[in-house]
C-alpha cells in the first residue's frame, strides 16, 4: 500500500487556524449571548397527593357456585354478556335425580296425609266411645298420640319435598344480581364440585382499593377528590372520589386501607383494570408554581434564572408541594418575574441572553 504524506508546513498552518478559530475571545471581542426561552410567573393550583398502584373492581363481585354436586350440560352466557338477577347462566344434569326425589316426596305427601286423615278418624271415634264410656282415657290418648304422629309424618313430607324443590332449582344456576360475565370456567361435561363455574360483576360503579404508606394517614377522609390512571388508555385520567379511609393503621402491613369509588364509570372503564389512583390530600389555590426541569440545584438548596433588567438575575428559592412535575415555589419568586424556561442551567449573574420565546 502506497502511503501519502502531508507536508509538514501545511500541517502547523491548519493547527494554528484551529486556534483561531476555537479558541477563547481576544481583547475587545463581545460574549457572544445565550438563547434563551423565557415565561411569565403566574399563579395555579397544586395539591399533595398519595398515590398507590392497585386495579379496579366491580361495586358487586361474585365466583358463581353451584349449590349441588353435578356435571355441567350446558352453558347459556358468553364471557362479557350483560345478564340480570335470576337469569340462567348454567344447567347441571341434577334434573332426573332431582325430579325422583320430588316425586318420592309428592307420594310421601299423600301417604302421610292418608295417615293423618286414618288417624283422626280413629281419635274421633274413640271420643265418641269414651264419653259413651265404652273405652279407657287411656286408650282416647293412645289415638291422639297417633294421630299427633300422622301430622309430624306429614309435615317432614312436606319439608322434604320442599328440599327437593329447591335442590331442583340449583340444578340452574342463576345470576345473582345484575352485571357483566367475567371469566367461566364451567365446560360441558365437567364436574363442579369445589371449584367455581364462573364469575360475575356489577359495573354501575366501580372502586379501587389502594394501601397506603403510614404517613398518609392523617391526611386521609371520606370526600377527597381522586383520579386514576391506565396505561391500558394511553394514561388517560378518570375522577374518582374517596368513599373510606382506615383510621388506623393495619398492624400487619403497616400501611392504611382507602377505598376510591367511581360511580359513573366511563364506558371504557371494565373491572380487573390496572392503574395507579392519585388522592388529592389537600390543594393550595394561587400558589406560585414552576416545573421542575427549571430549578438549578445547589449544595443549599435551589435556585432559578430569570430576566431582570434586561439581563439575567440568578435567585435562591425556596420549594413546598411537589406534584406531578411541578412545584410551589415559597420564596424568591414573584408573580409577573420573567422566569427563564430553557437554556438557564450554565447562565450566571449578568450572562448575555438573548430571548428566542417566550
Amino acid at each position: 500500500m502506497t502511503r501519502k504524506t502531508v507536508p509538514g508546513a501545511i500541517v502547523l498552518a491548519a493547527a494554528a487556524l484551529l486556534a483561531t478559530a476555537c479558541g477563547p475571545a481576544g481583547p475587545g471581542e463581545e460574549e457572544q449571548p445565550v438563547s434563551v426561552r423565557v415565561e411569565v410567573v403566574a399563579t395555579s393550583e397544586i395539591s399533595t397527593v398519595a398515590y398507590a398502584n392497585t386495579r379496579l373492581e366491580g361495586l358487586e363481585e361474585a365466583l358463581v357456585y353451584a349449590m349441588t354436586p353435578g356435571t355441567v350440560v350446558e352453558v347459556l352466557v358468553a364471557e362479557g354478556d350483560s345478564v340480570s338477577a335470576g337469569q340462567q347462566l348454567v344447567r347441571m344434569d341434577t334434573d332426573q335425580q332431582v325430579n325422583a326425589v320430588a316425586a318420592g316426596a309428592v307420594a310421601g305427601i299423600s301417604a302421610a296425609r292418608a295417615n293423618v286423615e286414618s288417624a283422626r278418624s280413629t281419635r274421633d271415634r274413640m271420643q265418641t266411645l269414651y264419653e259413651a264410656g265404652g273405652v279407657s282415657e287411656q286408650q282416647l290418648e293412645y289415638s291422639q298420640t297417633a294421630l299427633e304422629a300422622a301430622e309430624a309424618q306429614l309435615n317432614q313430607a312436606y319439608a322434604g319435598y320442599t328440599q327437593a324443590r329447591t335442590t331442583r332449582d340449583n340444578a340452574w344456576i342463576t345470576a345473582p344480581f345484575d352485571g357483566l360475565v367475567g371469566r367461566i370456567w364451567a365446560r360441558p361435561g365437567n364436574g363442579s364440585t369445589g371449584s367455581p363455574l364462573l364469575s360475575i360483576s356489577n359495573n354501575s360503579a366501580l372502586v379501587a382499593r389502594v394501601l397506603l404508606p403510614e404517613s398518609d394517614l392523617l391526611a386521609l377522609r371520606p370526600g377527597l377528590p381522586a383520579y386514576m390512571t391506565f396505561g391500558a388508555l394511553d394514561d388517560e385520567s378518570f375522577p374518582g372520589i374517596v368513599t373510606s379511609a382506615a383510621s388506623s393503621v393495619d398492624p400487619l402491613s403497616g400501611l392504611v386501607a382507602a377505598e376510591v369509588t367511581f360511580p359513573d364509570p366511563d364506558p371504557r372503564l371494565r373491572s380487573g383494570m390496572a392503574g395507579r389512583v392519585t388522592i388529592l390530600t389537600s390543594t393550595i389555590q394561587d400558589a406560585v408554581t414552576v416545573r421542575e426541569t427549571v430549578l438549578r440545584r445547589t449544595q443549599g438548596g435551589y435556585q432559578v434564572a430569570v430576566v431582570e433588567d434586561g439581563g439575567v438575575a440568578i435567585r435562591e428559592v425556596t420549594t413546598g408541594v411537589y406534584n406531578d412535575g411541578f412545584v410551589q415555589i415559597t420564596s424568591g419568586l414573584s408573580v409577573g418575574d420573567s422566569l427563564i424556561v430553557q437554556g438557564q442551567k450554565m447562565l450566571q449573574d449578568d450572562t448575555p441572553i438573548r430571548v428566542v420565546g417566550s
